[in-house]
């Protein structure tokens, strides 16, 4: 699944320079744009069209998201990090007042400035700020390793940090290995927090045989032993209601762990099938909840409910769809039901192509059309790019 989503993502820009138009407007809602003329997309959702039209909606969908503007000036980490998860690499990032563009992985990780990006040496490697509940900053432990492992970043990529005004050259898989030490110490407002999400997402995504197996075990820093089953009993337990953004991030996780773990073939029991039943249920649920129009309920897996709001409409079934498309069998992702999914979220990111957005939504429903795209189609939309 990785290496379908990174030959993908090289080709976003390939998209977007074969003469799509997209609007360029940033994410957040406060930002000053000067609006162009749009012509909605009129086709109702549920309407039957081609695979070949499908597909141009969703790829164009992809393109009119990743034309929309970062900057380092306006932007912040959160966002960008959001944005890096859909795009990777090819996310563009405006510098020196507007003047140019350069990669927002490569900058970050060039340990340029970007408000609320902060990583520090910690014990076992490095460590990244946490300030709980920020959308600027990191809003949840191991966020950002979570995020990052989903775009093809590699554990032996290089990462500059500034350690007292001095830049050192750093590893990204030292973020892991702190992860790994601090699983299950972590405190929110001086609390233990039980959210493992986004560590159990980047343990899933580097699983091997030789780094974190997953029938394997490590110690945290005060000797408890771990596991990936333990991981998965612990998110079970904690379920959806009261998770962040509806349980989709945890559910996407756990999604990731089990696929890697069915892989195996060995039976699910213990956490593994506790589990494996929360996301079966959560699944059931996002379908029946789903709204006549295609979009997923505004309250996401736990009840029926819509809104008015453009965005809040394209942030909940941004967030839902991608945890689907990562998750449905082959058949169910080409079902009608998830079919007109689809087709409600490209209606309405192209409809909002010129209103500024909140980034979460946007990027994650970018980021399940990415995935979705090369589930249902394969290959990518230009294979001479690759």
């Amino acid at each position: 699944m990785l290496l379908a989503r990174r030959r993908f993502v090289v080709c976003v820009s390939s998209i977007i320079a074969a003469g799509l138009a997209v609007a360029s407007v940033g994410c957040e809602k406060d930002v000053e744009v000067t609006l162009p003329t749009v012509a909605p997309t009129t086709v109702a959702p549920d309407t039957k069209i081609s695979d070949a039209e499908l597909k141009r909606r969703v790829d164009d969908a992809i393109a009119t998201t990743a034309g929309r503007v970062l900057d380092v000036d306006v932007n912040n980490a959160w966002q960008v990090v959001h944005g890096i998860l859909a795009y990777g690499p090819d996310l563009q990032l405006t510098i020196d007042k507007g003047s140019r563009k350069t990669s927002a992985l490569k900058w970050i990780f060039d340990g340029e400035r970007m408000n609320g990006w902060k990583l520090y040496p910690a014990e076992k490697g490095l460590g990244a700020e946490l300030v709980p509940g920020s959308s600027a900053e990191q809003g949840h432990a191991d966020q950002w390793i979570g995020y990052l492992s989903q775009c093809g970043v590699k554990l032996d990529d290089p990462l500059v940090i500034t350690v007292n005004d001095k830049k050192e050259t750093r590893k990204f898989r030292e973020l892991i290995e702190q992860a790994k030490w601090d699983c299950g110490t972590v405190k929110v407002h001086g609390n233990p927090t039980q959210e493992l999400t986004w560590t159990l997402m980047a343990f899933a995504e580097y699983s091997s045989p030789d780094f974190l197996p997953l029938d394997g075990t490590w110690k945290n820093k005060v000797g408890e032993e771990w596991s990936f089953e333990r991981m998965m009993d612990q998110e079970a337990e904690a379920g959806i209601v009261g998770a962040a953004c509806g349980g989709s991030h945890r559910l996407y996780a756990i999604a990731e762990a089990l696929k890697k773990y069915k892989a195996t073939g060995k039976p699910l029991a213990g956490g593994w099938a506790k589990a494996d039943k929360l996301l079966k249920d959560s699944i059931a649920a996002a379908k029946s909840y789903q709204q006549p129009d295609g979009g997923f309920s505004t309250n996401k897996f736990q009840r029926s409910a819509t809104s008015a709001d453009i965005d809040s409409r394209i942030d909940s079934t941004g967030h839902v769809f991608e945890v689907l498309a990562y998750a449905l069998s082959d058949e169910e992702l080409k079902s009608d039901w998830f079919t007109k999914a689809a087709l409600f979220l490209t209606k309405k990111i192209e409809e909002s192509k010129a209103v500024p957005l909140g980034c979460g939504g946007l990027y994650h429903g970018a980021h399940g059309l990415i995935i979705y795209r090369d589930r249902r189609f394969g290959g990518s939309p230009n294979s001479a790019a690759e």
